[in-house]
């Protein structure tokens, strides 16, 4: 038997996974350090912070790096500064220039295998619900968990991922977690996963060095490392698309 081919469920991580986010949550870190600090940061250094884990969300690592330079401003200030720029006025700000990372074909192949799917995300739900319409994805995604539902218990910790699989046993779908899996592109992505007793699966962004990223998520527990999510129905073993 494969692997995985008891997976009913599958979940995804949002930035990195399904979005490209060099050019907004990303930018948004950077230009925040730098009004703060007037130190220009590169992706690299971003990317340090994250694979050190606990950095799950952007606000807490930028808000971090701020703090690493000596200087004292507040996380308030931090968050405001951010999402000026992240957000903008009206929607027309970095988010607004996301592009997906995984086709439309992939996700019909997914759905046509009749697997739920679902976005887990540490994302405001604003944001992420704006961004998963904005790209049509609605009818892939209905089940959303964002910030709101684990604010305090985000990523590594597997309460997201379990609450997921909570919001479908009350929708009469009681899945086990070995029936799931989640998708993620970070070192904490992947010790959720293995503590919700979830298939960690992980991906590799187009901004990271991808052999190094590969053998760091295999070292925190990812059962496989992908390429991108447009890799998903062969690793799951699905038939060709009809």
């Amino acid at each position: 038997m494969a692997p995985f081919e008891n997976v009913k469920v599958v979940l995804f991580d949002m930035d990195g996974v399904l979005v490209d986010v060099s050019g907004s949550y990303r930018r948004a870190i950077e230009e925040t350090v730098f009004h703060f600090t007037g130190r220009t940061i590169t992706n690299s250094t971003v990317q340090r912070y994250k694979n050190r884990g606990g950095f799950n969300d952007d606000w807490t690592l930028t808000h971090a790096i701020i703090a690493d330079s000596g200087m004292e401003v507040s996380r308030h200030r931090v968050v405001a500064e951010f999402q000026r720029r992240y957000r903008g006025d009206c929607w027309n700000g970095f988010i607004a220039q996301e592009s997906p990372l995984v086709r439309t074909q992939t996700l019909d192949h997914l759905a046509e295998a009749r697997l739920i799917m679902g976005i887990v995300t540490g994302r405001p739900e604003l944001e992420a619900a704006w961004t998963r319409d904005r790209l049509g994805w609605k009818k892939y995604f209905p089940l959303l968990v964002a910030r709101e539902k684990h604010e305090h218990r985000g990523k590594p910790d597997p309460f997201p991922l379990q609450h997921a699989l909570g919001v479908l046993h009350a929708a009469g779908l009681s899945m086990r977690p070995d029936q799931a899996m989640y998708v993620g592109d970070t070192v904490d992505d992947m010790q959720a996963a293995r503590a919700a007793n979830m298939w960690a699966v992980g991906v590799t962004p187009p901004y990271v060095e991808t052999e190094a990223h590969r053998g760091l998520l295999e070292s925190r527990g990812a059962h496989a490392v992908v390429a991108n999510a447009n890799a998903l129905p062969s690793l799951l073993g699905l038939p060709p698309a009809s």
